[in-house]
């Protein structure tokens, strides 16, 4: 099968979890540690549709990733090409062991896992 892409899923910990009052500053703002995982996909184009539908929900989509469905934790980031994405939208592919990643770009958002 063809990997044409190295994807970074990034989960954090920190913040609203139960481990929020032991990862804090000196002034008590949670701290936030991510830890990225490294994963083979396969980069698609967006489709037309999918453009609009997601446009209805305010998300401008950037880029669909083909990645294992057992690599998915249901994580939020992701890192691509050296650059930020949300991943607005995972998507089951029909039988297969499969998953589609729908990624819109993180311009402007600083507090990404709140």
């Amino acid at each position: 099968m063809n990997r044409d892409c190295l994807i970074y899923i990034i989960s954090s910990t920190g913040g609203n979890d139960e481990t929020a009052f032991k990862n804090t500053n000196e002034i008590g703002e949670p701290v936030f540690v991510e830890k990225k995982r490294q994963i083979f996909g396969i980069k698609k184009s967006v489709k037309q549709s999918e453009f609009f539908q997601a446009a209805a929900r305010g998300f401008t989509p950037e880029i669909v990733v083909e990645i294992n469905s057992f690599e998915y934790k249901n994580e939020t980031i992701c890192e691509l090409e050296g650059q930020r994405f949300r991943i607005y939208r995972a998507y089951p592919i029909a039988n297969s062991e499969r998953v589609e990643l729908y990624l819109t770009q993180l311009a402007g958002e600083t507090d990404v896992f709140t």
